[in-house]
C-alpha cells in the first residue's frame, strides 16, 4: 500500500496531458454554446471544478464555472449549462443521482456505473485507468479529461502539458515540512485567488495523514479567525501558502501575522508558491501537498491509502 501511494506521487507528471486518457462521443459537443460549466462531483473528483474555476482566466474559459457537491443538480438561472460529471470510481451516489436530469453533459471517470451510463446514452466520455490510485491522486487525469472536453466546445482553451515536471525533486522539501506539522492542528491560509489550493492541501492532510486541517483566506481571517489566537492556539501551526503575485497588502498581512503569531508563541510556516504560470504553480503545489501528507502519514504511522470512516459511512448509506 505504502509503495503504491509513493509511486503514484513519483509518476503524477504522467497524468498531466490529455493524452493520458481515452475519449468517446466527443463529436456530440460540436456546436454547443454553453453559458456555464457545472462540475458535478464529490471529494477529490469534485475538486476538479475548484481547479477549473481557480484557473479559469489562464485557461480562457469564457463562462462561469460552478462546482456542485451534493445530490441531484443545483437550481440555477443559466439557460444552456454544460454539466461535467466527474467521479473517480464512477459509482459515487451523489454524482450519479443527477445524471439523468442533465441535458448537455459529459463524463470523466475510471469506470463503474457512470461509464456504463455514458456509453448507453452516447454521452461524451473521458476515461482513465485508476488502478492502485486514491481519488485524490488522480487529479491530473480528471483535470486534463475536463480540458479535452472543454476544448471541444471552446476552441481557444490552451492545453499546457507538464509531463516534464519531476515530482521526486519536491520530496525532500515535503519531508521537511511534514516534520513541522507533527502533533499540531494545521491551519492553512492563502489569498483568495489560491483558495482552491489551500482546500486541496486540507483534504490531502485529512485523508492521507489522518490529521485535522482547516483552510481560510487572507484578508478574511484577519477579520474573525485571528481573535482566538489572543487566548490560545499554541497547539496549532499556521501554514501560509504565499503567492509572490498576491496583492501587496495581502503579502504585508502575512508578514505581520508571522510576527504576531511569534509574539503569541504560536508556530507558523511559510510555503512560497512557485511556477512560471498559475497552472504550473498549481501542479507543483499539489505535488508538494502529496509529499507532505505522505511523510506526515509515515511519521504518524498510519496507512496513507486507508479511509476507514469514509468507507464505513458509504456502507451505512446502502
Amino acid at each position: 500500500m505504502d509503495n503504491f501511494f509513493r509511486n503514484a506521487i513519483l509518476k503524477f507528471n504522467e497524468q498531466l496531458t490529455p493524452m493520458a486518457l481515452e475519449y468517446s462521443h466527443l463529436n456530440k459537443l460540436s456546436g454547443l454554446k454553453p453559458d456555464a460549466i457545472i462540475v458535478v462531483g464529490m471529494g477529490g473528483s469534485g475538486q476538479i471544478g475548484d481547479l477549473l474555476a481557480g484557473l479559469a482566466a489562464e485557461l480562457k474559459i469564457p463562462v462561469p464555472i460552478i462546482t456542485w457537491k451534493s445530490y441531484g443538480l443545483p437550481k440555477l438561472t443559466f439557460k444552456n449549462p454544460l454539466y461535467l460529471f466527474v467521479s473517480f470510481s464512477g459509482d459515487t451516489e451523489e454524482t450519479l443521482s443527477g445524471f439523468s436530469q442533465a441535458k448537455d453533459k459529459a463524463v470523466i471517470c475510471s469506470g463503474g456505473a457512470l461509464e456504463r451510463l455514458a456509453e448507453k446514452t452516447k454521452t461524451p466520455l473521458a476515461i482513465f485507468c485508476g488502478d492502485h490510485l486514491a481519488p485524490r491522486q488522480a487529479g491530473g487525469y480528471m483535470f486534463y479529461g475536463a480540458i479535452k472536453i472543454l476544448k471541444a466546445v471552446f476552441k481557444k482553451i490552451p492545453v499546457s502539458e507538464f509531463t516534464g515536471l519531476k515530482p521526486s525533486a519536491l520530496e525532500n522539501t515535503g519531508q521537511k515540512i511534514a516534520r513541522h506539522l507533527t502533533k499540531k492542528l494545521i491551519l492553512l491560509y492563502t489569498d483568495n485567488t489560491n483558495d482552491f489550493l489551500a482546500y486541496n492541501w486540507k483534504t490531502r492532510l485529512n485523508e492521507t495523514a489522518k490529521r485535522f486541517a482547516f483552510a481560510n483566506t487572507i484578508p478574511e481571517m484577519g477579520h474573525n479567525e485571528i481573535v482566538p489566537f489572543g487566548k490560545g492556539g499554541r497547539d496549532s501551526i499556521a501554514v501560509f501558502l504565499a503567492d509572490p503575485n498576491a496583492h501587496p497588502r495581502v503579502q504585508k498581512k502575512i508578514r505581520l501575522l508571522e510576527k504576531l503569531f511569534k509574539k503569541q508563541r504560536i508556530q507558523s510556516l511559510k510555503i512560497v508558491l512557485f511556477g512560471k504560470t498559475r497552472l504550473e504553480k498549481t501542479w507543483k503545489s499539489l505535488i508538494l501537498a502529496d509529499w507532505v501528507s505522505y511523510h506526515l502519514a509515515k511519521l504518524n504511522k498510519v496507512n496513507p491509502l486507508e479511509i476507514k470512516l469514509i468507507d464505513r459511512l458509504k456502507e451505512l448509506m446502502r
